[in-house]
C-alpha cells in the first residue's frame, strides 16, 4: 500500500515538472539560443525520466541503474535551471520587469495629448 501510494505520488511529482519545465522551455523564447537550447535539454531530461519510471508499476521493477541514472538527470536538470535562474537574474530584459505595464512608460512629445483616462488607477512609479 504505501509502495503504491509512494510510486503515484512520484508519478504526480514528475508530472507537475514536466508542466514546469515545459512552462520554462516556452518562456524561454526570446532569450539568447543557448538559454532556450539549456531548457529544452531540460524539459527533455524530465520527460525522459518521467518516461522511465511512469512505466514501473511498482518500486521493485526499477533497477538500481534506473533510479541512479534518474538522479543523475534530475541532478544536471537542477543545475541547468541554476544556471538559468543565474543567467536571468543578471540579464534581466527591461519588458520582463515592466510587463504589460511598459505603455505607462513610453514617453510621449509634450504637443502630443496623451488620454490619461484609460490609465487611472494604475501606480506610477
Amino acid at each position: 500500500q504505501v509502495e503504491a501510494q509512494t510510486l503515484a505520488m512520484l508519478h504526480g511529482l514528475l508530472r507537475q515538472l514536466h508542466a514546469s519545465c515545459t512552462r520554462l522551455a516556452a518562456g524561454a523564447r526570446g532569450l539568447p539560443g543557448s538559454v532556450q537550447e539549456t531548457a529544452g535539454h531540460i524539459r527533455h531530461g524530465v520527460e525522459s525520466v518521467q518516461a522511465t519510471l511512469s512505466r514501473a508499476h511498482s518500486v521493485h521493477e526499477l533497477s538500481d541503474l534506473v533510479l541512479a541514472q534518474s538522479r543523475d538527470t534530475m541532478a544536471r536538470a537542477q543545475s541547468s535551471i541554476d544556471e538559468l535562474l543565474e543567467y536571468v537574474g543578471q540579464h534581466t530584459p527591461l519588458p520582463w520587469l515592466v510587463g504589460p505595464f511598459a505603455p505607462v512608460l513610453v514617453e510621449y512629445p509634450e504637443d502630443v495629448p496623451v488620454e490619461m483616462a484609460k490609465w487611472e488607477g494604475c501606480v506610477t512609479v
